[in-house]
């Protein structure tokens, strides 16, 4: 059955499928049906040999309600071994809250020490073979008694791993074949019992001298050594540790697949002699490691090559179908170059962003990001960097990639130099949450009109909260009523960097508390008018640290008989309640002088100080710049023109009114295609595009008119005014594109685009 199928049978009667999963659990047993896998083969990219079988992947098709209970248990699973801490820190695949990003900046973080104490440091990238396809199963049972997992689970784990088979279908023939071991690559607990099958590896290397990391087949050991000796006594024996590790638990490191590396500021010093089960690892000029080729010099010059190839390819793709006047619309260009060229280029820019501060770096970074600005603002291909990337609203790759640097410091806690002392707000751990079977499940109804509100339960108070945000000051209200009057209020005030969102979430908190309070019996209701913060609520397995708490809350009150239903307003529709809570939340941020019930940062607010910060870089860029100046007459301002140019669909006329690249003699002379620069006017001036739209006599009715409707007149310095502001843009742009045109077609330009 599809996944349609299963939703819709599910929603006719859920009971049903409950006592299922719940009988399952109870009896530690996983059905028979469920555990058929049908493998669909797939050709691994890249390989030369395609008639051996390792050049293929296996994916294990797996029945959905069977996928929905592993689900279930992997969550009890993970969440148990999780809160006791009976997983690795070194572990950073399939865990919650860490990333390849992760992995690799822990890396660079080791190496770099070792560079800085100035040892040799060498890193060696381990391969196990067939790694999921020889998880033994005796031995993940082991681990899981030894973890002390939860009977239940454990015994609906074992029956999971019992009495599996996979069935292929190939050319008309069906062929069954039972399975007792391997983690199916396909199925939702396949990552997690990997990971406990190897988490006994990483335990190992707290009685070694080496760094030693894993994310998911992928283990890395790093060792560092004031002599190629030292390095050789401590890596060595790890190394022997590993493969005996392996062969207990059935799994075959490859050494003629291990990979190595040499990384030191040493002038002159002999290689380390690394042996792996008895065979010399040479040392290799470069590895790549989760996609990122680091090389002995640390300067990601292999990486940028490889990852700005794959750009290339991509634009290569995309010119042949966006050309100047025909193809692909501008938006859906720069749509490309956000969704797929950037995350391509900029893929953990927190392990080698601070390379592109060296000029040549920079280069081959903006070479790109012009190539793709040309396409995306429809220029001439001669349009500068500056220009092209102004036009296109983008931001250069190597700015791009501080950004991207910066960004992910301030998410493992650096400060912002703008707010000493503040720290940013986090989500909590997901090992924090209650037991998956205890998280409190809430929902909230809808209410749009004044008589939908006037019909709700009038025994129980009800408290209205709201959250605002006025000159950057940030309040919150709490407004409880009974009987068609106010009895009681409630006003506080957070940090102007506070967003509304967080006010309203604190405004549920301190109603949540006066229900607890005041509350009669420790019952109330609360309306609020944020659906946002209500759905955020509904979702058990959020980690707002706030909508935690909140949850946390309900869970207490609910644990000593109490009550508390939400609702969601339609705000400003005349509910007195909810007006009176807007009036005090306004006044709480612009008058309230008690101390802020809430300081965290929002990730958002950090968000906009590093995109602040990446704008005055570029601004700055931008203004010294010596190739942009007729765009810089249209847009001095970078901020500024990413405001206009979103009102703005940029073509190839465009693109020549704001750059002065195109059919204008003075530019088609610099390639001889014209005979003489000067403009038929007479008045031996250049024709260039600032003197067809504000001098030249053959358009001055035109001018006039544009001018008239504007109520401003046409001159350098109003060029910025007349396409920045709303109102005039339209009629300037309508007389501009008439004189771009008629001087194209007064020369004849035939400009390759």
């Amino acid at each position: 059955m599809t996944s349609d199928i299963c939703y819709e049978s599910y929603k006719t009667t859920p009971s049903i499928l409950l006592a299922i999963y719940n009988k399952c659990l109870e009896i530690g047993y996983f059905p028979k049906i469920w555990k058929k896998a049908i493998i669909k083969i797939i050709p691994k990219p890249g390989k030369v040999d395609y008639t051996v079988p390792k050049a293929y992947r296996p994916i294990g098709l797996l029945l959905v309600f069977g996928k929905i209970l592993e689900k279930l248990f992997v969550g009890r699973l993970l969440w148990q071994l999780g809160r006791e801490g009976k997983f690795s820190n070194r572990q950073y695949g399939f865990m919650p809250q860490r990333s390849t990003e992760d992995a690799l900046y822990d890396i660079m973080t080791v190496i770099k020490q070792g560079i800085k104490e100035k040892k040799i440091v060498v890193m060696v990238s381990l391969d196990i073979e067939g790694a999921f396809d020889n998880a033994w199963w005796p031995q993940i049972i082991k681990e899981i008694q030894r973890k002390n997992v939860n009977i239940h689970n454990l015994r609906l784990i074992t029956s999971y791993l019992s009495s599996r088979s996979v069935i292929v279908k190939y050319a008309g023939a069906i062929a069954t074949k039972p399975t007792t071991k391997g983690c199916i690559q396909g199925s939702t607990c396949g990552p997690i019992l990997w990971n406990i099958l190897r988490d006994p590896l990483l335990e190992l290397s707290s009685d070694m001298d080496v760094h030693l990391q894993a994310f998911a087949d992928d283990i890395l050991i790093i060792a560092k050594g004031n002599s190629a000796k030292d390095v050789e006594d401590k890596l060595n024996p790890a190394l022997e540790k590993i493969v005996t590790w392996g062969k207990m638990h059935i799994l075959n490191f490859a050494p003629h697949k291990t990979q190595s590396i040499v990384i030191t500021k040493k002038l002159s010093y002999e290689l380390p002699i690394i042996k792996m089960d008895k065979i010399i690892i040479q040392p290799s000029t470069s590895l790549k490691v989760l996609g990122v080729t680091i090389n002995k010099n640390l300067n990601f010059v292999e990486h940028l090559d490889e990852v700005l190839g794959k750009a290339i390819k991509i634009y290569k793709m995309i010119a042949r179908t966006a050309k100047g006047h025909w193809g692909l619309h501008s938006d859906i260009v720069k749509t490309i170059y956000i969704a797929v060229v950037e995350p391509t280029i900029l893929y953990a820019a927190n392990v080698w962003a601070m390379t592109v501060k060296k000029e040549y770096m920079k280069k081959r970074l903006e070479r790109i990001t012009r190539m793709f600005a040309i396409k995306i603002c429809k220029g001439h291909r001669t349009v500068s960097f500056t220009s092209s990337v102004i036009l296109a609203g983008i931001f250069p790759l190597d700015l791009r990639a501080m950004e991207r640097l910066s960004l992910y410091e301030i998410k493992q806690g650096k400060p912002l130099n703008q707010l000493p002392g503040r720290d940013i707000e986090k989500p909590i751990s997901p090992f924090c949450l209650p037991h998956p079977a205890e998280r409190c499940r809430m929902s909230f109804e809808l209410i749009s009109s004044l008589d939908q509100e006037q019909a709700i339960d009038c025994l129980k108070p009800r408290s209205y909260t709201d959250g605002s945000k006025l000159e950057g000051k940030v309040g919150g209200a709490v407004s409880v009523w009974k009987d068609g009057s106010e009895i009681r209020k409630f006003t506080f005030r957070l940090e102007s960097y506070c967003s509304v969102y967080q006010a309203e979430l604190a405004a549920i908190l301190k109603a949540l508390d006066m229900v607890c309070k005041f509350g009669e019996l420790k019952k109330g209701i609360i309306l609020s008018d944020s659906r946002s913060a209500l759905e955020c609520l509904t979702d058990s397995s959020s980690l707002h640290p706030l909508a935690a708490e909140i949850r946390e809350r309900i869970r207490s009150l609910v644990n000593k008989n109490g009550e508390v239903k939400f609702y969601w307003i339609k705000a400003h529709i005349g509910i007195p309640g909810n007006e009176r809570a807007d009036e005090l939340a306004k006044k709480a941020a612009l008058s309230n002088k008690q101390a802020p019930v809430y300081d965290k940062c929002p990730l958002s607010f950090a968000k906009r100080l590093t995109r602040d910060s990446t704008c005055v870089k570029w601004q700055q860029r931008y203004s010294e710049a010596a190739t942009r100046a007729v765009t810089k007459n249209f847009f001095p301002d970078v901020r500024e023109a990413h405001k206009t140019l979103k009102q703005i669909r940029m073509d190839n006329i465009k693109a020549q009114l704001l750059t002065g690249y195109g059919g204008f003699k003075a530019y088609l002379f610099k390639f001889k295609l014209a005979q003489s620069p000067s403009c038929v006017c007479g008045n031996e001036i250049e024709e260039k595009i600032e003197h067809l739209l504000i001098d030249c006599p053959r358009f001055t009715i035109q001018r006039m008119e544009c001018e008239h409707k504007m109520g401003i007149a046409i001159n350098i310095t109003n060029l910025k005014y007349v396409i920045n502001n709303d109102d005039c843009r339209i009629h300037f742009l309508k007389y501009a594109e008439y004189v771009v045109r008629c001087a194209g077609k007064a020369n004849g330009s035939k400009v390759d685009i």
